[in-house]
């Protein structure tokens, strides 16, 4: 869906930065935990999916050489670091610079970037952010599947639809309608 959607590749690059881009908001929720939990479980999400990249590496990819995996795991947690960091920086800074990082590290800098797609996928991350800033914690924990409890999900899922996000990206600001109008366009 999120690759299909957003016309990726279907490599393990690609995998590991979408799967990258779900993690990096759970642990902004996780920083609203108190710091014991917020420790452990973002230790225990990290060590999921690096144990899970090394699988695939292995399995998928047919890379057998420990010592080869680990320098690839390894470039991938400075990979993490760092998307985490230009996220962060994004989230503060606004949407323009969350977009740069979103475009550096899932369209990995391409010029033929889908505008359209990278706007989409910031439209995703704050849905996202705000999503989980409604949740309590005991939702977030159990992953949005609270019967009846604050926070509850529909169907059940911690994040919005990326598809939902291209019909934000779709509707025309107030201000871009006035400028429309202006220049005889409709929308």
């Amino acid at each position: 869906m999120f690759r299909a959607d957003l016309a990726l590749l279907p490599t393990f690059s690609t995998w590991a930065h979408v799967t990258m881009l779900h993690m990096y908001l759970l642990v902004v929720r996780f920083r609203c935990f108190d710091p014991a939990a917020q420790q452990a479980w973002q230790a225990g999400l990290v060590n999921h999916f690096f144990y899970q990249a090394e699988a695939k590496m292995e399995d998928v990819h047919e890379l057998s050489s420990r010592m080869i995996r680990q320098r690839y795991l390894k470039d991938l947690f400075v990979q993490w670091r760092g998307l985490m960091l230009a996220c962060d920086e994004g989230v503060v800074k606004g949407d323009a610079v969350l977009a740069s990082a979103v475009w550096r590290n899932l369209f990995k800098a391409r010029e033929d970037v889908d505008v359209r797609a990278l706007a989409a996928v910031v439209a995703w991350m704050r849905a996202g952010v705000e999503r989980l800033g409604g949740m309590t914690d005991e939702a977030v924990e159990v992953g949005g599947r609270v019967a009846g409890g604050a926070g509850e999900t529909a169907g059940g899922s911690l994040f919005p639809s990326v598809t939902e996000a291209f019909k934000v990206v779709d509707l025309p600001t107030a201000s871009m309608r006035v400028a429309f109008e202006k220049a005889g366009i409709r929308s």
